[in-house]
């Protein structure tokens, strides 16, 4: 009986934590005139699962990539990414092509940043380069609203 009451206890605890991340990934995402707006897009499924996020505050946009491999058979290996960003209509913002060993349980992959003029929207393509693999691309496009 003690077992179970402990298993309860626990599932009330993960619960908690599980609305408690909830209520703080929303209120990342939404952000404020003042704040961060972070907006994250998942890529179309492929060898490596793609997901890219561009986080925008003020006139500053970082924009950074994360691969998780889609299979649990996944053999970490080295593969070859490609980031690149910009305001839409302009600028490029930077580029980023890292070459990068991916764990079994996925690794953060590139990094671009910069500032865009504001009232613009920057956008910015994550994608697999590894030659001989289906190709894997995520798109982001977000407003600098100043």
């Amino acid at each position: 009986m003690k077992r179970f009451a402990a298993l309860l206890a626990t599932g009330a605890a993960l619960s908690a934590l599980a609305v408690t991340g909830a209520a703080q990934a929303s209120a990342q995402t939404t952000g404020g005139p003042t704040g961060p707006t972070k907006n994250c897009v998942d890529g179309f499924p492929g060898v490596v699962n793609l997901r890219l996020c561009a986080s925008v505050t003020g006139d500053q946009v970082v924009f950074s990539g994360y691969a998780t491999p889609a299979s649990i058979a996944w053999n970490p290996q080295k593969v070859a990414f490609n980031l690149t960003a910009g305001v839409v209509g302009g600028a490029l913002i930077g580029s980023d092509s890292p070459y990068v060993l991916i764990p079994g349980g996925g690794i953060p992959v590139g990094n671009v940043s910069g500032t865009a003029p504001c009232g613009s929207s920057v956008q910015a393509t994550f994608n697999v380069t590894q030659w001989g693999w289906p190709p894997s691309t995520a798109t982001v496009t977000v407003p600098v609203t100043c």
